[in-house]
């Protein structure tokens, strides 16, 4: 039960910390007119991916065991 937790806990964490980090380009230049709602659908998808391969790494390395 608290493995299921931290798992969904880290995933939400990296799905925002991707939102976070796309925030820094600067979209309004590759945008057309009327094209908006189509980036949100994008953007929402490109930080779920990298929310989700970011939060896969962090839980694969916090259960690597180093010998």
């Amino acid at each position: 039960m608290i493995y299921r937790t931290v798992n969904i806990l880290v995933f939400i964490i990296s799905v925002l910390l991707a939102m976070y980090g796309l925030q820094a380009f600067d979209s309004e230049r590759f945008l057309r007119k009327g094209r908006i709602s189509q980036f949100y659908v994008f953007y929402i998808i490109a930080s779920v991916a990298l929310g989700y391969l970011f939060a896969q790494f962090i839980l694969n390395f916090g259960t690597l065991s180093f010998y």
